[in-house]
């Protein structure tokens, strides 16, 4: 038994809730209907909610390969409405995988200069600084030095010196964490200054093109007690890697 579009009167299965001549919308089943309710007005503004608008079966009905191979000769408006919402959601995804990878790449070397502090770890340090900053203390402080064998023991030493004071104050077990409060893009004009000072200051050139001023809550946690204070960072994406320009504790 065959049903006939409410609106050019085509014929279509059963089944069919998109009309696949005239791309119109037929009346849904009421089951589906209250999947759409059951989405609720949380969804709306939400990736899932966007997912739950799609008429998955409309889509299915218009993307048979009938209708795709015909669009040349007959163009099937229901079939380009689903390419169309097939499109869409492929953005949407790609835009979502895009924020979940990189949309908190400036915060890493906060990340990795807490931990290398919290953990006396040398190489983390390295990863916060701009390497112009690494080959200056490397040049400074091991190669006119036998105290160390590398930059990495230069900075656990440097290290060191802080973690006493804080087990001093806050028992042992440092633990050290924050949030962002607030970021603050720098102007092309403040990536400039950067660049210039750290030509000026390491004797190299770099390239900087990206940079953010980051007001952070620390919290500073011991076996016997615990703090939380406000500071900032400047950082800043230097020769391609995001590292600390200004802030930090070396």
């Amino acid at each position: 038994m065959s049903k006939f579009c409410t609106t050019c009167g085509a014929q279509l299965d059963d089944s069919a809730t998109f009309c696949t001549s005239c791309g119109a919308a037929q009346q849904e089943q009421p089951k589906q209907a209250e999947n759409t309710a059951a989405a609720g007005e949380a969804g709306k503004n939400s990736f899932s909610g966007i997912m739950d608008k799609v008429n998955v079966d409309a889509v299915k009905d218009s993307l048979s390969m009938e209708n795709i191979k015909g669009l040349k000769t007959n163009p099937n408006k229901g079939t380009l409405i689903a390419l169309g919402c097939i499109a869409v959601v492929a953005i949407l995804i790609i835009v979502l995988i895009c924020n979940l990878l990189f949309g908190g790449a400036y915060k890493k070397p906060i990340t990795n200069m807490l931990k290398g502090m919290e953990k006396a770890d040398g190489s983390l340090i390295v990863k916060a600084l701009p390497k112009c900053e690494v080959d200056y203390y490397e040049e400074e402080y091991i190669d006119k030095s036998d105290k160390y064998d590398n930059v990495e023991e230069y900075f656990e030493d440097t290290i060191d010196t802080t973690l006493k004071f804080f087990e001093e104050e806050y028992g042992d077990d440092i633990k050290l964490s924050y949030s962002v409060e607030k970021k603050t893009k720098l102007s092309d004009g403040k990536l400039k200054d950067i660049r210039k000072d750290l030509e000026d200051k390491y004797d190299a050139d770099v390239e900087v093109t990206k940079g953010y001023k980051v007001k952070v809550e620390m919290k500073i946690k011991g076996d016997d007690d615990e703090d939380e204070n406000k500071t900032t960072f400047t950082v800043a994406k230097v020769d391609g890697d995001w590292v600390i320009v200004d802030g930090g504790f070396i």
